[in-house]
């Protein structure tokens, strides 16, 4: 029968040339027989042999045990780290948030964060890094958005240390796609969680900063980054100047939300004219209607101020039977509303025909005193996002795919259409323009 000291030599043997299957039985033996025996040296083997045969809950009692035996060794810091991770972070499922939040602090005690400027040994990724981002992953989900423990945790992060490198992959279809890399998302994050925590000030800043230091940008980051700080300055009481960058905004990104946002800004200065315009461009903007929720309360709001009641209380129907097809809750302001309009929810119109009457009615809002224009689609660009028109009185006016109210089979060169005009920006030219919009064929 082998003696300790060659059962130790044994392993260690094994261990050096990575033959971790074989030193976990003799490990196991020291530490379960043998503690007396056994040192941190011994301990923090063992617990390397568990974690690279994945039994992490286990190897994570063996780091406990001999982090508590010499807290100032270094070798066991990394292993536990790495058995916190496994085990508490890279999970499929959050069930205990703080569980999340006491093994990330546990993380940031036993470790630190990599300058990415300095080549890791065997290139491993940085344990600290990977674990905040994990965190974070699960902060900015929908269901769990905290923007104050947004801020909490990238303030842990050095953005200097941070990867630069976009990952590149082939997605199912064989479309090359990319991933924001770490330093572009830190700055993403941390921007958006300063401007919802009221620090307009620092979110001006560090937005600043991330429109000057990062090459390239990922999801329209560089958009939210210029909302960012346009509405910090609304938060700030520069109301007209957040407005005017706002609309510059616009030019080059038409998005229905900034519209939805240069609305509110108007409202809070009681500029009602102003704000039902921007209210309804960003209804009859592209996106999806259960994502407009907020939007169609605040037109409601909004019509309900210029006497349109009856107006106002078809978008308050919209939101109650997306709410109710989608079997969301109805909080107690949407109840109250319900109640306010005296609406029979059992005898509402289904969502695709009340959006069908609200676009009549934005389109009625917005067109009214506007003549409709007739003419022909002369050529389609842009493999089919859009097009040119040209009017009976020879004149043509560019639109998008977006714009084309009817089955996308019937924008083909040749077809008659209706449609409106509305002010845009051409980007080329640097100049405004006329563009055409809720283009619709008409029927031979």
């Amino acid at each position: 029968m082998p003696t300790v000291t060659e059962i130790k030599h044994e392993a260690l043997r094994h261990f050096k040339v990575r033959e971790f299957d074989k030193a976990l039985p003799l490990y196991k033996e020291l530490w379960e027989n043998h503690r007396d025996a056994c040192n941190e040296w011994e301990g923090w083997r063992y617990a390397v042999c568990l974690k690279q045969s994945k039994a992490y809950k286990e190897a994570l009692e063996v780091c406990r045990e001999v982090y508590t035996l010499n807290k100032n060794f270094e070798n066991i810091k990394g292993t536990y780290a790495w058995c916190i991770y496994y085990t508490e972070i890279a999970i499929e499922k959050i069930n205990n948030e703080a569980n999340l939040f006491k093994a990330g602090e546990g993380i940031i005690k036993l470790s630190k964060q990599d300058n990415k400027a300095v080549k890791r040994e065997n290139d491993f990724p940085c344990i600290y890094t990977l674990s905040l981002f994990k965190i974070l992953d699960y902060l900015n989900d929908k269901a769990n958005y905290n923007p104050e423990s947004i801020l909490y945790w990238t303030e842990k992060l050095n953005p200097e240390f941070l990867e630069t490198t976009p990952f590149k992959f082939t997605d199912p279809t064989g479309k090359q796609r990319e991933i924001a890399p770490q330093k572009e998302q830190w700055y993403s994050l941390r921007s958006k969680a300063l401007y919802e925590n009221d620090k307009f000030e620092e979110c001006i800043s560090l937005s600043e900063t991330a429109l000057k230091s990062l090459a390239k940008f990922h999801y329209d980051n560089d958009t939210w980054f210029k909302r960012n700080i346009a509405l910090s300055k609304e938060g700030l009481g520069n109301h007209e100047i957040a407005i005017e960058e706002l609309k510059e905004l616009l030019k080059k990104k038409n998005e229905w939300f900034i519209q939805k946002e240069i609305s509110e800004i108007y409202k809070r200065q009681n500029k009602i004219d102003d704000a039902l315009s921007f209210a309804i461009d960003a209804a009859l903007n592209f996106g999806d209607a259960e994502k407009k929720m907020n939007l169609y309360k605040l037109l409601a709001k909004l019509l309900q101020s210029k006497g349109k009641i009856d107006d106002a209380k078809t978008h308050i129907e919209l939101i109650y039977q997306i709410r109710s097809s989608r079997q969301w809750r109805i909080d107690s302001e949407l109840l109250d509303l319900i109640k306010q309009y005296k609406i029979d929810t059992t005898k509402l119109s289904d969502e695709r025909e009340l959006l069908r009457k609200l676009k009549r009615i934005w389109e009625g809002l917005k067109f009214g005193s506007q003549e409709l224009l007739n003419g022909t689609i002369r050529t389609i660009i842009s493999e089919g996002r859009a097009g040119f028109i040209d009017t009976d009185t020879r004149k043509s006016y560019f639109f998008s795919a977006k714009a084309f109210k009817e089955k996308k089979e019937l924008m083909k060169q040749g077809q008659r259409v209706s449609f409106y005009l509305e002010d845009s920006f051409d980007k080329k030219k640097n100049q405004p323009t006329k563009i055409a919009v809720s283009v619709k064929p008409i029927r031979q």
